[in-house]
């Protein structure tokens, strides 16, 4: 890899302080542009692919990438010119903020005059214009860069623009991130055989609306190198788990460096993308087991289960009580947390109380006279605007019968899989997810499916191929439905994990768990 001995620290950083800055480190900055360069020039003629280098960073703020790739190749310069040269197409910035490209200009002049190269302005290479939004009749070698992260949901001025563009009519997809149009519209810049390299955050691999960008990925590169940090390297942006990945432009099946926590393996990029074009970046012999797993399971989770939420109340202040109330019995029901689901058992007594007020039941005077104090908090919700339910009512209450009947109950969140089993009243918050049998031709046994939900092999699966934030699994209701089941036709089979899991619920045991987890692995 090469090496970056110029010392550039943004100073720069801390003055700006905008709403969506967020800087890149210099380790990381030159790790991503090592891995850039050390493709672009390991083959061909060096000398004349220096000199007509193209590199554009989409959303280059203060210059961090611009600075650090232009010393470089100053640097550089002189092993194949006999002096340092500098030439103006080596590198090209946008930014929407003035102020910006403004301090990027003084760095790249200032580096520059290190190396006592006349002054040049940078007027024609650093543009403040949203990048996005420009068509480019010049193609890259290279596109680098740290775009902005933002979901729509609390940005929809971001989009609008872009939604309404030829370009964004293209790329756009509902909840999706405004950084996707940055790595697609870095795909349609870069030359063939160009390489992109990005820090980003690491959701998109499997994020449900993520769809059209993984799609155009996989239709237009070759991952190179990707590196899940799967932690924030950013001060500013503590919650967030980044990666740094570079493909390039072909179509060429390519060997594929991955780095996380478990491994640092060459795997072949075709094997990085599921059936349903998700990315998993997991060894060669855990990406063989999965692809071999998805050929023999049978059926999908939502195939034969429904799989729902448990309640929003809308205002927890005003339904949920710490303790039971005679005079509202009727309305009250036990009330569960995700931290009384337990492995394979849930918590024998609830610890909270809820007012079951559901759009079909009748509210009595005294209630009403109860819930008084939050009516104008409670009006305030959209579904009592738009008169779906009466501003006493529950927010999404849900059916009765998914809190009275058989049921396996799981935590929406956490760093392990537990699943429970329930015949009795549970009612439970948001963080809970209900899963039912449906109706179906088969006669299915819920505690076969409750063993394989809370086995290693399920975890495994989930862990790489479902949704994860961090290290905590997201057992969230679409990805839970796409998971892949095992469920044999041979009877003995079916009761032999049967038996087990009754005896986990009755007495947990490390033994019966190793022998339910051997059961799955075998039959697969």
């Amino acid at each position: 890899m090469y090496k970056f001995g110029y010392d550039i620290s943004d100073k720069y950083e801390t003055e700006l302080g905008k709403k969506f800055s967020v800087y890149t480190p210099q380790e990381i900055t030159r790790k991503m542009l090592a891995i850039s360069f050390y493709k672009y020039f390991k083959d061909g003629d060096r000398k004349e692919k220096l000199k007509n280098l193209k590199l554009i960073d989409l959303s280059c703020g203060t210059g961090n990438f611009l600075v650090e790739s232009l010393n470089f190749l100053i640097k550089i310069s002189k092993i194949y010119f006999g002096e340092y040269k500098f030439f103006s197409n080596w590198i090209t910035g946008y930014d929407i903020d003035k102020d910006s490209i403004d301090i990027a200009k003084i760095r790249l002049k200032k580096i520059l005059k290190s190396y006592n190269i006349n002054d040049y302005s940078f007027e024609k290479e650093l543009n403040i214009e949203n990048s996005l939004l420009k068509t480019f009749e010049v193609n890259y070698d290279i596109v680098v860069g740290n775009p902005p992260y933002l979901g729509e949901k609390n940005n929809r001025e971001f989009f609008i623009d872009i939604k309404n563009s030829e370009f964004g009519k293209k790329y756009y997809e509902g909840k999706m991130d405004y950084l996707y149009f940055f790595i697609e519209k870095g795909i349609e810049i870069l030359k063939k055989n160009g390489i992109l390299t990005y820090i980003t955050t690491n959701y998109w691999f499997t994020a449900d609306y993520a769809k059209k960008l993984r799609a155009t990925v996989k239709a237009n590169s070759q991952f190179y190198y990707i590196e899940d940090l799967n932690k924030s390297v950013f001060k500013r942006a503590l919650g967030q788990h980044n990666m740094i990945f570079s493909l390039i432009k072909m179509d060429k099946t390519i060997k594929t460096r991955v780095i996380n926590d478990e491994i640092d393996e060459f795997i072949n990029s075709n094997l990085l993308y599921t059936d349903n074009c998700k990315i998993v970046t997991a060894s060669n012999e855990k990406l063989i087991f999965f692809n071999k797993m998805n050929k023999k399971c049978n059926f999908k989770l939502g195939d034969i289960l429904n799989i729902n939420q448990g309640i929003v109340s809308g205002y927890d202040k005003a339904f949920v009580r710490e303790n039971f109330e005679e005079r509202f019995s009727k309305y009250l029901k036990p009330f569960y947390k995700s931290k009384d689901i337990l492995n394979y058992k849930i918590k024998d007594k609830n610890d909270f109380w809820i007012l079951y007020l559901d759009k079909n039941i009748e509210v009595d005077s005294e209630l009403l006279k109860e819930l008084l104090p939050f009516k104008e908090r409670l009006e305030k919700r959209r579904e009592v605007k738009n008169g779906l339910i009466n501003w006493y009512n529950l927010q999404w209450g849900r059916k009765k019968e998914i809190f009275e009947n058989e049921k396996i109950v799981g935590r929406q969140r956490g760093s392990k899989n537990l699943f429970s089993y329930s015949n009795s009243s549970f009612y439970g918050s948001a963080d809970i997810y209900y899963l039912t049998l449906k109706q179906t031709i088969y006669e299915l046994n819920l505690f076969y499916i409750l063993g394989y939900l809370n086995s290693k092999m399920f975890f495994d699966w989930f862990y790489y191929n479902g949704k994860k934030k961090g290290q905590d699994l997201e057992l969230y209701s679409t990805p839970l439905k796409s998971t892949p089941i095992y469920y044999p036709d041979n009877l003995e089979k079916i009761e032999y994990i049967s038996k087990l899991v009754k005896e986990q619920i009755e007495n947990y045991t490390q033994e019966n768990q190793e022998k339910i987890d051997k059961f799955f692995r075998w039959e697969i």
